[in-house]
């Protein structure tokens, strides 16, 4: 790939072999959000099924060749919004106009709309990344979209 330097493409070498369980050098597509994940892109599931990602195993294989335009174009479309467009979209759950939000309403959104996030996930952004509720159970969600893209990101952790 002309638009890939030689490194990324030694990276996505490396981590696609992980994914190669048979070491056929082919990976199971049910693996392919995954891969662009541990390859530090944030993909959703409407673009992985775009991409050629399966649901269940067995469907379909990738070959390495296959791939690389695949996380070429991950690349260069990144799915993730910009914290401006985020804190626009959250005023809307801001009754009181003051950048404050309830927690529990904010849960409920993570859980129930758009790619929807498990419970244990909604608990992992609220221990990691939440300010405290005031005494009415509001939040400033300012605070924590800074500090979600501040990271440190779970998948980075070096232990």
């Amino acid at each position: 790939m002309a638009d890939l330097k030689s490194y990324e493409v030694e990276e996505c070498r490396a981590s696609f072999e992980v994914y190669d369980t048979t070491g056929e050098g082919k990976i199971d597509a049910v693996w392919l959000g995954s891969l662009l994940r541990a390859l530090d892109l944030s993909v959703t599931e409407e673009t992985v099924a775009k991409a050629g990602g399966t649901k269940k195993d067995g469907e379909k294989l990738l070959t390495f060749e296959e791939f690389l335009p695949i996380y070429s174009d991950a690349k260069k479309n990144k799915d993730i919004g910009q914290i401006e467009d985020l804190l626009e979209g959250l005023k809307v759950y801001d009754k009181n106009e003051n950048g404050t939000m309830m927690a529990a309403e904010l849960a409920h959104v993570l859980l129930s709309l758009g790619e929807r996030l498990t419970d244990k996930e909604v608990d992992e952004i609220f221990t990691a990344c939440c300010p405290p509720e005031d005494d009415e159970g509001y939040i400033k969600y300012d605070i924590l979209l800074k500090s979600i893209f501040a990271g440190p990101f779970p998948e980075e952790k070096k232990e």
